[in-house]
């Protein structure tokens, strides 16, 4: 009987085992691969995933044929050479103890879309804030792109960096497309009808989040300029843990039935604050290396409180990324948020210094459509084409493609005027819809008043009979206002101030 007993354990030690081995022998690839998805034209292509220790791995794509070999963590990358864009799908395997088919892959431009509610802003209408684009019934009826595939990373908060995310790669189509960042979309679209290849867009993205939550722990960890959010943060985690333990209570008196009047409320609640670096950990991190040609960024709202500290902040950011993805110095593009009456210049004015100092960064003006009372203007066509601009000229060789408007260059006194000088203006600078407006004159005591604006062989003259001695020049400089100077492609002038 002992004997049988022992038999029957040492049969289900040996079952669980060969279980076991088989689970972890099965190679796996990050959600990131996947049907329906696009690889990155004329890069290297990283392909990375699980596997059994020592498993040997191989991936064949076109004529490729990549082997390796799982190392001591469970782990195994292989590189594709560079490949030629193309329309057809086609089919990745890869095998080891078992095989896995990814099928319907395109080869073109890879694009992550990132940042807070107003890249997450999808193209239809959908519940609160997310009131959808202009028109978004008509929008997403036409949204029918073969070539344009679309990947939502599940927006995750993670305490520690993860290595794998929840999403997965869909064909554009109305169906597939009215949850997407409109923003995104309109990038992807524009791009992809120029240049003619397939596009994938990669969306991961986060409504009401500051730049803190998208960097790295290792880059804000003792480092002076993130003590603030950092002790912010530690203090908010003991007032939750105290509101946690104060309704636990409160709970167990409630159930017993002791103590509980009508003078004994409940805690005031407390939301459970994010810790600094979560996004990255739960929706950058397990992206990474997947090859891409850039990113576009929109955001910076919930960063307004720390205006002047973002251009640090965000430059950081965009380093930090840049480094982990191993792939140089790719194209980082953004949106200077819209014009709104609750966010101030100084914000506005941190993006342009990052777009002026930081390599391979454009900037996109979106003043012209922002909404005084809405943080979540609806026109995000232009928005989205306008970094497609940036791409275009850039990336893709389109010299004719004009990308940014009027950018404040240097000014010159002349008697009782200022004499303005900008770059960008292609086409010759232009007034839009009347006289120009909202600038700005000061003299030594820097008291700005209202300006008169004219343009004079492609310059700026700007002049007020309250300045007799003018000095400094300000323009769009308010939280609100409704800037009209333009270049002769019609894209904004950047908001400036001569004073620092």
């Amino acid at each position: 009987m002992k004997n049988c007993r022992l038999f029957r354990r040492l049969g289900l030690v040996f079952l669980w085992i060969f279980v076991t081995n088989s689970l972890i022998a099965n190679v796996s690839l990050p959600k990131i691969f996947g049907d329906n998805m696009v690889l990155q034209a004329n890069k290297t292509v990283t392909i990375w995933g699980r596997a059994a220790i020592g498993e040997p791995v191989v991936v064949t794509f076109r004529n490729q044929v990549k082997k390796t070999v799982a190392n001591t963590a469970g782990q195994w990358a292989v590189k594709l050479s560079s490949l030629q864009a193309s329309e057809k799908p086609e089919t990745m395997i890869v095998s080891g103890f078992n095989t896995i088919r990814v099928e319907n892959i395109l080869v073109g431009e890879v694009w992550v879309c990132s940042g807070q509610s107003n890249m997450e802003f999808p193209l239809a209408k959908s519940v609160g804030w997310r009131t959808g684009v202009d028109n978004y019934e008509q929008e997403v009826a036409a949204a029918n792109y073969p070539e344009i595939r679309l990947f939502i990373v599940k927006k995750y908060k993670a305490n520690e960096p993860q290595t794998d995310c929840d999403g997965e790669w869909k064909v554009c189509s109305p169906e597939n497309v009215k949850d997407f960042s409109a923003v995104g979309y309109y990038f992807g679209h524009y791009l992809h009808k120029q240049i003619r290849k397939p596009v994938g867009m990669i969306q991961s993205a986060y409504g009401g989040t500051h730049a803190e939550l998208w960097t790295k722990m290792d880059v804000m960890a003792n480092n002076p300029l993130y003590d603030e959010v950092l002790n912010s943060y530690e203090v908010d985690v003991k007032k939750y843990n105290a509101y946690q333990q104060a309704l636990k209570l409160w709970n167990e008196k409630t159930s017993n039935g002791k103590n509980i009047s009508a003078n004994t409320p409940a805690p005031i609640s407390v939301t459970q604050p994010s810790k600094p670096a979560c996004l990255w950990n739960g929706m950058i991190q397990p992206i990474i290396p997947f090859t891409i040609k850039g990113v576009i960024w929109y955001q910076g709202e919930s960063n307004d409180s720390r205006a002047l500290q973002y251009k640090q902040v965000f430059a950081n950011m965009i380093a930090s990324w840049r480094k982990e993805w191993q792939q140089g110095d790719f194209p980082f593009y953004f949106v200077q948020i819209a014009a709104h009456k609750d966010k101030t210049p100084q914000l506005r004015d941190s993006q342009t210094q990052v777009w002026q100092s930081v390599k391979n960064t454009g900037m996109v003006v979106a003043v012209d459509v922002g909404d005084s009372t809405n943080i979540h203007p609806r026109n995000k066509v232009t928005v989205g084409e306008r970094l497609a601009f940036w791409a275009l000229a850039n990336d893709y060789g389109f010299s004719d493609v004009a990308f940014s408007g009027p950018l404040y260059k240097s000014m010159k006194t002349v008697g009782a005027s200022i004499l303005l000088s900008f770059n960008y203006t292609d086409g010759g600078l232009a007034a839009k819809d009347g006289n120009l407006r909202e600038f700005m004159i000061a003299g030594p005591d820097k008291v700005f008043y209202p300006a008169m604006a004219i343009i004079r062989q492609n310059k700026v003259v700007v002049s007020s009979p309250q300045v007799r001695k003018p000095l400094y020049v300000r323009y769009a400089w308010e939280n609100f206002m409704h800037p009209n100077l333009y270049n002769g492609k019609g894209l904004p002038a950047v908001p400036f101030r001569t004073d620092n």
